[in-house]
């Protein structure tokens, strides 16, 4: 993005366009990454004015227009909007003028950021009449020379530093932006219409293998579109993300190779091509490791590998009946203990009815449709058992389940 750098201030909000760095009340927002700022950028640039899809795509994406269409301008937008409705929910910024581009709707003031001048002189403090000799001028001189070299010497070496620093901030940054727009450039794109794969559309993120059978990322996503199209299945509009979270960035001494552990979490829907759901899934949270490579000066996914997160056990203290226990009607309990996962925990029953090599279920959907879930309660669930005497677990999804309760039934 070639314009001037600029202050841009609106409502509570400031959005320093050199470091794309926006701020909320003087509060640095960090949910956005740098692709979502780029592009807030080019609004800013133009407030109360259509931005059309083509400029934004010019400016941001300049160097690597390739992949780069209105639906991916789509979804930093919706970052965005979710950004200012978390935080300024009574506003509404960003207009979409369908098929067109973008409106960014408000008041905005923008300045050039100061910057300071320096300035060298001779001092005027000279007691009045002094006649000044060649040798104390030249000395005098010779000093403030030496002065100034030093200053300058220090300076450049600050400005080394600083590139050094700046270089391997750089690398991380770009490491991130590679590894989270591959991932839902994978999930939220190329999934959504496999038929329309084509070859050259991972070489913006994935490095081309010299065998396409060794066990790459690339090969992964190849099969994975095949499997897609040979099933007739495509995923769905409801796709996202739920968790993406750094957890580690290990660049070499060389800086063309690193190691990156993220921590996801995804949500997908998966449709027939004739338009039937074929299943709805939560994948994660789960550990990710990333292998990147830095090919012709950019950072390029070569493989990854997954690892599953191990749950809390969850811990029972105690279950207290929040209505009448009625034999094979429905009545409510409230549980209480420790480490529940509210997206997670489920009932296992055993009593009954319900055999210990196949204890009943109430599962985490019906949990979360009728019952308030905390990480040290659940209220309000939902039992219909026979007269018995039942034993009661809780498990968070793959985790061991918790110690047993009893609770009888009339």
């Amino acid at each position: 993005m070639n314009e001037i750098p600029k202050i841009h201030t609106f409502d509570d909000f400031r959005f320093d366009a050199q470091r794309f760095a926006l701020y909320h009340k003087d509060k640095l927002v960090t949910d956005g990454d740098k692709k979502t700022m780029q592009v807030l950028a080019v609004l800013l640039n133009n407030p109360n004015n259509l931005t059309a899809h083509e400029e934004i795509i010019e400016k941001v994406w300049q160097d690597n227009p390739h992949g780069a269409t209105s639906a991916r301008i789509g979804q930093y937008i919706k970052r965005l909007r979710k950004i200012f409705a978390e935080l300024a929910p009574e506003k509404e910024y960003i207009e979409n003028l369908k098929g067109r581009g973008y409106l960014f709707i408000g008041d905005v003031f923008s300045d050039a950021p100061e910057t300071a001048d320096v300035e060298t002189a001779l001092p005027d403090n000279m007691p009045k009449g002094e006649s000044v000799s060649d040798e104390k001028l030249v000395s005098r001189f010779s000093v403030r020379r030496f002065a100034l070299v030093s200053a300058i010497a220090g300076l450049c070496f600050l400005i080394v530093l600083s590139a050094w620093a700046w270089s391997a901030k750089n690398d991380e940054e770009e490491i991130k932006r590679e590894i989270k727009e591959s991932q839902l450039y994978e999930s939220l794109v190329l999934y959504k219409n496999p038929a329309a794969f084509r070859e050259e559309m991972l070489d913006k993120y994935w490095l081309t293998e010299a065998d396409v059978n060794i066990n790459t990322d690339r090969n992964r996503i190849r099969e994975a579109v095949q499997k897609l199209n040979t099933e007739g299945r495509r995923y769905g509009e409801e796709t996202k993300c739920e968790q993406f979270e750094f957890q580690s960035i290990e660049i070499n001494q060389n800086k063309d190779f690193a190691v990156v552990k993220t921590l996801e979490k995804w949500f997908i829907a998966i449709y027939f091509n004739d338009g039937s759901l074929q299943k709805n899934k939560t994948v994660g949270p789960y550990f990710v490791s990333y292998l990147l490579r830095k090919n012709g000066g950019e950072w390029r996914i070569e493989k990854s590998t997954t690892a599953r997160v191990s749950r809390p056990k969850p811990r029972l203290t105690d279950i207290q009946p929040t209505s009448e226990i009625k034999s094979k009607q429905q009545f409510f309990v409230k549980i209480t203990g420790q480490d529940f996962e509210p997206e997670t925990v489920y009932l296992e029953v055993v009593g009954e009815g319900c055999p210990e090599i196949k204890p009943c279920k109430v599962p985490n959907s019906a949990l979360r449709e009728n019952s308030k879930l905390t990480e040290t309660a659940l209220e309000n669930v939902p039992l219909t058992l026979a007269t018995g005497n039942f034993r009661i677990t809780v498990r968070n999804g793959d985790s061991t389940h918790s110690n047993p309760v009893q609770l009888a039934v009339p």
